[in-house]
């Protein structure tokens, strides 16, 4: 309900939001011929919605060779659901990005596709992969800097100017929710679907 009320407010365009976001622009201006900006470009890089496509394949993979197949394709549908859905919203919204872009971004600014797909990567590698992590200090440590990860991306499109920092919030609360509602799903229909994979395993090997 709160994406649901910054989406609209950004729609409109609400007085009081782009005051708030003007006012934190301010705080966050940087050159962009400095180290600071080199060093954000760089970190967008590596936090771009491409580079998370192909982490979360990789997940994808490891699950399927470990034999968890019910996973493997839960995560599938929760990021190209998740990013269509991203999609759909940007396409709905049509907020310009910010003038004076560091590094050339182009499209819709809200929601940040950087920060969406981040938080997705994130809430996975926390919920269903360092929890396999059997020493708990290291465990803590990998989840920690997961969330810096994390953190430093969002910070990182405000300071390049890519997105206005409301971008940024409904993001993270988008990501959030799809991967939420995802998660119920995964929990609702986990056997149902654990029965089809085993079946469709049978036959083929009936074959």
């Amino acid at each position: 309900m709160i994406f649901v009320f910054l989406a609209f407010a950004v729609k409109l365009p609400a007085d009081w939001l782009l005051s708030l976001d003007t006012l934190i622009q301010k705080f966050t201006t940087i050159p962009a011929d400095s180290v600071l900006a080199k060093i954000f470009e760089t970190f967008a890089f590596f936090g771009s919605p491409a580079v998370a496509l192909i982490i979360s394949a990789g997940l994808v993979i490891y699950f399927i060779i470990k034999k968890e197949r019910v996973t493997a394709l839960w995560i599938a549908f929760t990021i190209l659901g998740g990013d269509a859905i991203a999609f759909f919203v940007k396409e709905f919204i049509q907020r310009p990005r910010p003038s004076d872009i560091i590094g050339g971004d182009s499209g819709y600014s809200f929601p940040s596709g950087h920060v969406f797909g981040t938080t997705l990567l994130v809430l996975f590698l926390i919920y269903i992969v360092t929890p396999r992590i059997k020493n708990y200090q290291n465990r803590f440590i990998v989840n920690c800097l997961l969330w810096i990860w994390l953190f430093v991306i969002a910070t990182s499109r405000i300071y390049l100017r890519a997105h206005y920092p409301s971008d940024i919030v409904g993001s993270l609360l988008l990501a959030s929710s799809w991967w939420g509602f995802a998660q119920i799903l995964y929990l609702k229909f986990y056997d149902q679907a654990y029965r089809v994979l085993y079946r469709m395993k049978l036959n083929k090997d009936s074959e």
